[in-house]
Order: structure tokens, then C-alpha cells, then sequence
């Protein structure tokens, strides 16, 4: 009978998610989970006037006509140098459809809403959860991260009520990272790489533990949702590399009989 390891999940063991949550909620914030990735619930919300256009637009984020549109698209684009991906435009620009047509005049009401709100990732190199700034508008917002990060500055530094978790987003290079150690969980490890350090490079070991039959934990499960990639406490790694360690013995054992 092949060993098995009992693990306390929250304590041993925690999901990508459940280091998300953590993360975000030391930070005040609570986490959502979107249809391809994780971000906060909004932070605060802005509706953009004269004066708050006027602001953006001597930071270089300047409306833009569009006559394509008839006049029915308000778009805000962001005039600053971007970062350069081979074969692919600058996403930019923030589009904002029109809400209603006054009476009076040909003017017209645009519903000028700005939200801002944190994406999470995971940075390995420093040892935590990575803080993204969000700044989306009513209809199209940008993908890319600087026009994201010059947008959610602008507003946050001509708002004296802005929150802290805002502020300090606001006054860092673009990312915060809150490290495990700041979670009380320095030295958590992500599953597959601790059995890579298992494997040791023995690639007939690693393809068993691709096969899924021998290793409980399962070190590389097919099935697992995003979000589901498993991380052990560093309390509980000698038991895990100990528990696999007597699995593959017992699997060795069985093949000689």
C-alpha cells in the first residue's frame, strides 16, 4: 500500500488563491476572481470633470477626437512614451461611451468613470505577491501596465482622500510586493519546484511524477484549476520530500517482486 502524507490545507499547504487572499487582505483589500485572473474589488472610484481632465492632460493623457465614432465615443489616450512589444500596438487609450444627449446644444454627457483596483501575480524572484495598478474606464480601458500605472498615479496624487493602499501604489515604481515573510510564511515553496529539487535532475523519477501514480501529493496534478497550484509551508517540506521519498522506494520495491 502506497504512503500517504496528511497535509492541513491553511496551514501546511495553500492554493495560488489562498496566497492571493492573504496578500490582499493585508493590505486592506479583498480579492475577485475574473474568468482569467485575480484583481481587487475597487478602490475608489472617479468621475472625471474639467479640472480632473485638465489635470490628466498636463500628464500627457489627452482626449483624443474620434470622428469615426460620430461623436458618440469619448477616448482618453495616454501620449507618453510606452513600452515596445515586437508585432504588437500600445494598448492606450481609454474609450467612454456616451450616456446621454442633452437638450440643449449639441453638447453631450459621456460617463467619464475611472475605477481603480489592484491585479495580483506572483513574483518568485522576491519572494511574494505582486500588486498591479488598475485603472479602468467605463468601456475600454488599456491592457498594458504603464498606461494602467500613469492613470491610476495621476488620480491618486490630486486626491488628498485617496487610501493608503492607494497612495502607496501610487508613490512606487508602478508594482508593490508583499513577501511571504510579511505573510508569516517565509520560505513557502511552490509543489512542483520543491519535487523538482526531489528529482535532482533524474529525469526517469520526473517522469513518473508527470505519469501522476506513484507521488501523493501529486507534484504536477493535470487537472487543477487556475488558481489551485499548490505551495507547502517550509515546516512542512521535509515531510513531503520524506513522504515521496518512501513512495518511491515502495514503487521500486514492487517492481523487483
Amino acid at each position: 500500500m502506497t504512503t500517504t502524507l496528511n497535509l492541513t490545507a491553511g496551514m501546511d499547504t495553500f492554493t495560488l488563491l489562498d496566497l492571493l487572499r492573504k496578500a490582499a487582505a493585508h493590505k486592506g483589500l479583498k480579492l475577485l476572481k475574473g474568468a482569467s485572473k485575480a484583481y481587487s474589488e475597487p478602490i475608489k472610484m472617479y468621475a472625471l470633470d474639467d479640472k480632473s481632465l485638465a489635470m490628466l492632460a498636463e500628464r500627457n493623457i489627452k482626449r483624443q477626437d474620434r470622428s469615426d465614432c460620430r461623436n458618440e465615443i469619448f477616448t482618453l489616450v495616454d501620449e507618453n512614451p510606452q513600452e515596445k512589444v515586437p508585432g504588437r500596438s500600445p494598448s492606450n487609450y481609454w474609450n467612454f461611451k456616451l450616456l446621454v444627449k442633452l437638450l440643449e446644444g449639441d453638447k453631450s454627457k459621456f460617463d467619464l468613470r475611472v475605477t481603480l483596483s489592484v491585479g495580483f501575480g506572483l513574483n518568485l524572484e522576491r519572494r511574494g505577491v505582486m500588486f498591479i495598478p488598475l485603472a479602468h474606464g467605463t468601456f475600454l480601458s488599456p491592457a498594458d501596465s504603464l498606461p494602467n500605472f500613469r492613470m491610476f498615479k495621476a488620480l491618486v496624487e490630486s486626491d488628498a482622500d485617496a487610501p493608503e493602499i492607494a497612495r502607496e501604489l501610487a508613490a512606487s515604481d508602478g508594482t508593490i510586493v508583499v513577501t511571504w515573510t510579511e505573510l508569516g510564511l517565509g520560505g513557502i515553496r511552490n509543489l512542483s519546484h520543491l519535487f523538482s529539487e526531489f528529482t535532482a535532475r533524474n529525469e526517469t523519477v520526473a517522469q513518473l511524477g508527470r505519469n501522476g501514480e506513484v507521488f501523493n501529493p501529486d507534484p504536477n496534478p493535470r487537472y487543477q484549476q487556475p488558481g489551485d497550484e499548490l505551495f507547502i509551508a517550509e515546516p512542512a517540506q521535509p515531510k513531503v520530500i520524506q513522504a515521496w521519498r518512501t513512495q518511491l522506494n515502495e514503487y521500486r520495491a514492487h517492481l523487483v517482486v
